[in-house]
């Protein structure tokens, strides 16, 4: 007969059976469950060939991997109304999930950098690896002006991180462009067109007035090559480059001149600048003289006839040496006249 099972002994056993296997599971998956973060974008384009699982990579090296793909009528329809909803419901969302870049940064640090990279530029779009045709998201920083932020009418549920239009929708639209004007222009009728000149200008090239044209026009160059050798030999001529100096020398006298003229100018403005203040102090002054001759009237005018007798003397002083120079010199008076003997 077998002994009764020892169930604590089975139970320890199992229990550390799973606890080895977890932390087996945690040590070979390198620790891709710590520090998980989550974001989400939005595509107006066919993601056809993105499945979930696929990598998304920055720059060549894996940051994270697709997690779910949908439609954004049926993730925020409740949220939109029945305009948005016609607008946005047609948008593709991609949920992504990826290690942090940066552990040592807290939550908020985290969203603040995020923020900065979207507005220089970090933008997540479709590529495809090689040949294959593997599709995943590749994130890259783009012309944030070429490539703006979509502004979206919804509150996401985790980080919103703008996308871009994969090269293959870029190319798609600009070979779609080129088709629709090549589409819109008449092929045969620019063929027929360039049929016609070309036999025109054949037959033009052809004709004989068009040969003598030409030999014209071979004579033509030769004189104008012989002119132009004429005028060599008279450039190098002494006479030549003695006026060409001269004329150097006189530009230069010339900018002198203009250069004192603009000096004279400004001088001529600065004195008529202030002319105004010396006008009024020539008639401050003159109103002075006014009251300076209005109050001593009297003086001036006995001063005027002291200078009327002072002139008068000095006349008769003059008179007498004109008649009598000897009284002048030697100092004797002049004879007394007397009577008249007859």
């Amino acid at each position: 007969m077998s002994g009764k099972p020892n169930y604590l002994k089975i139970g320890t056993f199992v229990l550390s059976a799973l606890i080895i296997v977890v932390v087996g599971i945690v040590m070979l998956s390198g620790g891709r469950w710590s520090q998980k973060t989550y974001w989400e974008t939005y595509f107006d384009e066919s993601v056809q060939g993105l499945a979930v699982g696929a990598p998304i990579k920055y720059r060549g090296v894996q940051i994270g991997t697709v997690e779910r793909i949908a439609f954004v009528g049926n993730e925020y329809g409740s949220d939109l109304n029945k305009e948005d909803l016609s607008r946005y419901g047609r948008y593709v969302v991609v949920f992504g999930s990826g290690q942090r870049v940066a552990p040592q940064l807290s939550v908020e640090q985290a969203k603040a950098a995020r923020a900065s990279n979207i507005m220089a530029g970090l933008r997540v779009r479709l590529a495809s690896q090689g040949v294959t045709g593997i599709v995943f998201l590749e994130a890259d920083f783009l012309d944030p002006e070429e490539y703006p932020a979509m502004e979206i009418p919804w509150t996401p549920r985790f980080e919103y991180l703008p996308s871009a239009p994969s090269t293959v929708t870029v190319l798609g639209a600009a070979l779609h462009t080129i088709a629709r004007d090549l589409e819109k222009a008449d092929i045969h009728k620019i063929t027929r067109d360039l049929d016609t000149l070309l036999l025109d200008v054949t037959k033009l090239v052809k004709a004989p007035d068009v040969q003598e044209l030409s030999s014209r026009a071979g004579q033509t160059l030769a004189e104008f090559q012989a002119m132009a050798s004429q005028a060599r030999r008279l450039l190098e001529t002494p006479e030549i480059k003695t006026m060409i100096s001269d004329a150097a020398g006189t530009v230069k006298e010339t900018k002198r001149l203009v250069t004192d003229l603009s000096q004279a100018s400004k001088d001529i403005k600065n004195a008529s600048e202030k002319l105004p203040e010396t006008f009024t102090r020539l008639e401050r002054s003159a109103r002075r003289v006014d009251v300076l001759l209005a109050n001593n009237n009297r003086d001036i005018q006995d001063t005027i006839e002291n200078l009327r007798v002072v002139s008068e003397n000095l006349r008769e002083v003059t008179d007498n040496a004109k008649r009598y120079p000897a009284q002048v010199l030697l100092g004797e008076p002049p004879p007394r006249a007397g009577p008249t003997k007859r």
